[in-house]
């Protein structure tokens, strides 16, 4: 996703360390039937390389793959590529596809398919919002954004033609290309150690040019579900929007013969108590719970499953708003919100208040070890918060009684208890009244990239193991940069983290960027979320992970 993703890997919201959880054991299974699960909300972008979020993600994730998969262990592993080498600075991969890979119409996935993609994901006006997140590893990528940023209404034919040029220039030079069919080279600005998990992400997916255009380009590519091209182990044969989605297997998959689950239906009820009666009454296989509904399972002896989903929730500022604008107001209102109440009394499970950003999910925890604790909150005596909040609006000609932000999250019941937690704790702590606007997920991930908010209740998610897959959030102009905060330190220092092959001077320059978010408050860290599930006693080999929120490719029903 990035929590969504989002967050950006943006996530939604409606459903909490073991690495791996699954629901029940293998044994007794057999190959076929049907599974039911909810995935909490439709899908808002199915289209792959314009996707940041979780929900779409879990379907994408059956239904597409790249260069590289997860397997059960979440490391990378063939997907499209059967192998690949290296040259022996890191900077150059060349990758050989396998021959049996085929779209959902029969045609082969080739090497073009892969640079389609890539070039549809790195022109700007195309409105990606990850372009940026990636374009710094790819040789090419940000000029190619450069060259391909939306020219104006009243742009003249001069300036069109010079833009036409500039972009078929910086395409002829971009870092991926097709050797032939079945061979990708790809050219990175750095030796990254993440390239091959970066790969496995769905922005980098390959797409068929030709179904791409016969399926309406960017204004319909995803929007349906004949409207898309696969080559997963599933497609996507049913969508009634805000209702339901089926996956079938797909017998062009070239593993087919390991898929045991040959449909899955996905149901999108957002209401907790509504899926935990269709669970109950026997109508679906798998749902996420809050955490009450887990406490009194578990009080009844149910097998109520429960992973560390890597994600952090946080208070995004919009810094370009009155008020937001001042760090000692964004930090007033992180240190106002009672974080280890909020667990304690509204997420009722293992979920543990945010010391630093970085999740514990990365590096095996070895990281934010290493940070430590960014925030130290005072739960019992909030008049230096409340202080710190009266200085920053005098420097911005404000007062309480004129601070009036709005919070924006998602609609349904779990976010509304949130929220309104959100509310009581501001209004008694720091004596700021906050209005609260609960949208639609999709409606929520829009006003996100349109600026549209004073505060937005927000969630991310790790995309690959390395704190990077965090911090670059925050630089200039990044596309899941919402707030558009900017620091000129805490971009060179992600800058240089980028290439920087020395581990010990890495790891230095990522920890002086999250002391510099502790100081700055570009975004209000709130908690780390461990997250709850149950599943029918038919529904075993589920895989629930930081890097994949939902995974049923290694299940089957018993």
């Amino acid at each position: 996703m990035k929590m969504t993703k989002l967050g950006k890997l943006a996530l939604s919201f409606s459903m909490g360390l073991t690495l791996l959880a699954g629901c029940g054991g293998s044994g007794g299974t057999t190959s076929g039937g049907e599974v039911t699960i909810n995935l909490g909300s439709e899908p808002p972008e199915m289209n792959s390389f314009l996707n940041t979020d979780s929900t779409s993600g879990n379907v994408l994730r059956h239904v597409i793959v790249g260069l590289t998969t997860l397997d059960e262990n979440d490391k990378a592993v063939p997907g499209v590529a059967e192998s690949w080498t290296k040259s022996e600075d890191g900077l150059t991969y060349t990758f050989k596809l396998r021959a049996d890979a085929k779209w959902n119409n029969g045609d082969p996935v080739t090497a073009n398919d892969f640079v389609f993609a890539w070039n549809q994901l790195f022109t700007t006006r195309n409105g990606a919002d990850y372009a940026s997140t990636w374009a710094v590893m790819f040789e090419g990528a940000n000029e190619l954004m450069d060259a391909t940023l939306p020219l104006k209404d009243d742009a003249s034919e001069e300036q069109k033609a010079a833009a036409k040029e500039a972009e078929e220039a910086a395409l002829a030079n971009v870092g991926w290309k097709a050797l032939d069919e079945t061979t990708l080279e790809v050219k990175f600005t750095g030796p990254y150690p993440y390239v091959e998990s970066v790969l496995a992400f769905y922005n980098l997916a390959p797409i068929s040019e030709k179904l791409y255009n016969e399926y309406g380009g960017l204004d319909t590519y995803g929007k349906e579900a004949d409207k898309m091209a696969y080559n997963g182990p599933y497609t996507v044969t049913q969508w009634v929007h805000e209702d339901s989605l089926v996956m079938e297997k797909n017998p062009n998959y070239w593993d087919a013969s390991s898929i045991s689950i040959d449909k899955i239906n996905c149901r999108m009820i957002k209401d907790t108590g509504a899926a935990l009666n269709e669970f109950e009454n026997g109508t679906i296989d798998m749902i996420g719970l809050n955490g009450e509904q887990a406490k009194n399972y578990r009080a009844e002896g149910k097998n109520v499953q429960s992973y560390d989903d890597g994600s952090i929730w946080y208070l995004e500022f919009n810094t370009q708003r009155p008020g937001m604008n001042n760090a000692k107001v964004r930090k007033a209102l992180t240190l106002g919100v009672d974080v280890e109440k909020y667990v304690a009394n509204v997420v009722l499970n293992e979920s543990k208040p945010a010391q630093s950003f970085t999740a514990a999910a990365v590096n095996n925890g070895e990281f934010s070890n290493k940070v430590g604790t960014v925030w130290n909150r005072n739960t019992t005596d909030y008049s230096e918060a409340k202080k710190l909040l009266e200085e920053g609006l005098k420097e911005e000609g404000l007062t309480l009684e004129t601070f009036k932000p709005t919070l924006v999250g998602d609609t349904g019941d779990t976010g509304k208890k949130t929220y309104q937690f959100v509310q009581e704790q501001l209004k008694t702590n720091l004596g700021v009244t906050m209005e609260i606007d609960q949208v639609e997920f999709k409606t929520r991930l829009q006003r996100m990239s349109d600026g549209d908010f004073d505060i937005v209740w927000a969630g991310w998610s790790c995309d690959y193991d390395d704190p990077m897959s965090y911090l670059d959030l925050w630089i200039t102009g990044g596309g899941n940069n919402h707030g558009k905060w900017s620091n000129a330190e805490y971009d060179a220092l992600i800058k240089a983290a980028y290439s920087e092959g020395d581990v010990e001077k890495r790891t230095q320059q990522l920890l002086d960027a999250e002391k510099i978010i502790g100081e700055e408050v570009p975004i209000g860290p709130m908690y780390y979320r461990q997250r709850d599930f149950i599943c029918s006693d038919k529904l075993v080999g589920v895989q629930r992970t930081a890097f994949r929120d939902i995974d049923l490719r290694f299940a089957s029903v018993k």
